[in-house]
Formats: C-alpha cells, sequence, structure tokens
C-alpha cells in the first residue's frame, strides 16, 4: 500500500532564519511521502533564494506560492492549503517554520488521524527548544475551550515532558496551531481553512469550533514531538504591539462571528477592570505604547475592523 501524501504548509514572513533546522529534522523523517507548500508573504530577507539552496542539498518537493504583500498567517495557509487539494494530497499538515520535528513525528500522526474515520485533526506535543533535548518544557499538549468564552485551558504547559504522566493520545478541541494534520475531507468541508478576518494570531478556537460543527474529533499525542524554536526577542517592540493588538482585536472578532453577543460585553467588562493590571505588566515587559495597541486593538474589534489593519507594524 502506497503511503498516504502530506501537504505541508509553510507560511515565511522574513523568517529564512528558521528554514535550514526545519528542512534538517524533516530530511530525517521516517514517513516520505511529503511535499511542501513555501507561501512566501512577500518576504525582503531572500527567503524563497534561502530555501532554493538549502534545497540543493535537500532535494525536497517544493512548490513555491509568491505573494505580491503581506497576506497574513490565515490567509497563507488558506492558499498554500487551495494549492495542497488540488494537487490531491491527502492530508494538509500546517507547520510553523520555527520547528523541529522528531524523525518519526509524521509517522505517528498520520496513524493517529488514520485509525478512526471521526479524527479529522491532529496534532504533536509542542516542546520549547533546547540544543540538548533533555529536561523538556512543554508549551502545549492539546487545550480545551470554552467556545462561548473562549476560556482556554493547555494541557501539560510548563511541565518537564520527561517528569509527567501524560496518557499517549487526547481528545482535546485543538491540539496546537502551529502544527495541525487535516484530513482531506475536512479541509474541503471547511471550504476555507483559516478565516481571513483575523489575519493573523487567535484563529485557533475559530478553526476548532468549525471543525467541531462539523462532527470531527480533533487529538494531539505525546508520541509526535516537536520542539519550537521561537526567536522572541524582549526588545522586539513592534513584535509586541503586533501580537497584542491584534489578538485582542481578534478576540471580538470571533465574537461578532459567531453571535455571541453576551459574552463579547462580558469579555469588554473584564478586560477593562483587568486593565490598570495589565498595563503594569506591559511597562515591565516592553512599554506604555504597548497598552495604547491593546486599546487599540479592543477599539478596533469592537467595531469589527476586519482583516490586515494599515498600521506601521504590520509589514507590507
Amino acid at each position: 500500500m502506497v503511503d498516504k501524501k502530506i501537504g505541508i504548509i509553510l507560511v515565511v514572513t522574513n523568517e529564512k532564519h528558521n528554514l535550514e533546522m526545519l528542512y534538517e529534522s524533516l530530511a530525517v523523517q521516517t514517513y516520505k511521502n511529503f511535499s511542501l507548500y513555501f507561501v512566501d508573504n512577500n518576504s525582503s530577507d531572500d527567503s524563497v533564494e534561502h530555501s532554493q539552496s538549502l534545497n540543493s542539498k535537500f532535494n525536497f518537493e517544493i512548490n513555491y506560492i509568491c505573494l505580491s504583500e503581506n497576506a497574513g498567517d490565515a490567509t497563507g495557509n488558506s492558499i498554500g492549503s487551495e494549492h495542497a487539494l488540488r494537487d490531491g494530497v491527502d492530508y494538509v499538515y500546517v507547520l510553523n517554520n520555527d520547528a523541529e520535528l522528531k524523525s518519526d513525528c509524521l509517522k505517528v500522526l498520520v496513524n493517529l488521524i488514520e485509525s478512526d474515520g471521526l479524527i479529522g485533526v491532529v496534532g504533536p506535543i509542542f516542546l520549547y527548544w533546547t540544543k540538548e533535548k533533555i529536561k523538556n518544557k512543554i508549551q502545549i499538549y492539546g487545550a480545551h475551550v470554552n467556545f462561548k468564552t473562549q476560556e482556554t485551558k493547555i494541557v501539560g504547559v510548563g511541565e518537564i515532558f520527561e517528569e509527567t504522566e501524560l496518557p499517549d493520545t487526547l481528545v482535546c478541541d485543538y491540539p496546537i496551531g502551529g502544527a495541525l494534520m487535516i484530513k482531506r475531507e475536512v479541509v474541503e468541508k471547511l471550504e476555507t481553512l483559516f478565516d481571513d478576518r483575523f489575519f493573523m494570531y487567535s484563529n485557533e478556537i475559530d478553526f476548532a469550533l468549525r471543525v467541531k460543527r462539523l462532527g470531527y474529533k480533533s487529538f494531539a499525542t505525546k508520541n509526535a514531538v516537536i520542539w519550537h524554536n521561537h526567536k522572541w526577542k524582549r526588545d522586539n517592540k513592534e513584535g509586541w504591539y503586533r501580537e497584542y493588538y491584534l489578538s485582542e482585536r481578534n478576540k471580538f472578532l470571533y465574537y461578532y462571528k459567531h453571535g455571541f453577543y453576551f459574552y463579547l460585553l462580558r469579555m469588554l467588562a473584564i478586560d477593562l477592570i483587568k486593565f490598570p493590571w495589565r498595563l503594569m505588566w506591559f511597562l515591565r515587559v516592553c512599554d506604555l505604547k504597548l497598552g495604547y495597541w491593546y486599546l487599540r486593538g479592543m477599539l478596533d474589534g469592537l467595531l469589527n475592523k476586519k482583516g490586515k489593519p494599515n498600521l506601521y507594524f504590520i509589514k507590507k
């Protein structure tokens, strides 16, 4: 029996520094039937050229989709998945480019997703990257979500992988937004993978709700392992502004989309009450402007402003 085909979707925005580690881990996968869909968000750091140079060693099947602007992660992943479906892949695998996969990661995920016809989405355990790969700290092992309030309980967060008892597989609402393997039939029924109103950040809950409404189950497994090498710099103020503006805005866009108006008002009250304490934290980790962009995100969310914002810290 021929292995089913995986289409790995990589959305890249000036992140060529991540590619060598990722490609090296893909090259040693025991499951070989995959191709890459490299969606370039108008990068200015020669990400595409760097990928092509690296691939002279790895010889992956890479499909380059070069966009004329930064379309965001939501649209970028949806565009990549559309190309993959047209090519006849059996699974779409949305993958962060700052990841290192254990050698059997893809094989374990395929075996799990094929074990039950109602499983539509699977994901690995996400560990914080370290060079030594010992005493691994868990970033996420699946999440349980209240879809009306958006309150999320992340399983295993902050615990040491080797010292924690976790089930081999975990039924969850979503495994991890940065490494989702999705059956072809699920992507087709969703029509669009991620909703472009969110642009980037905080679209996993909307995705998980739509999958749940289709009647599919989502699983995480600790037997598939990914290390997440997120190189976040504390002095990257524009990165802080972007994340907190979009996360706050998108939270309210979600309520509008699904008609959860009571919970929208509830969240508004909670966020306003908590803002003085959050402002003190913003000052400690960044600066006062982070508080401004958090409030601006709240306002734009309440005004139902969708899609790509025209803000200086959002790459064109």
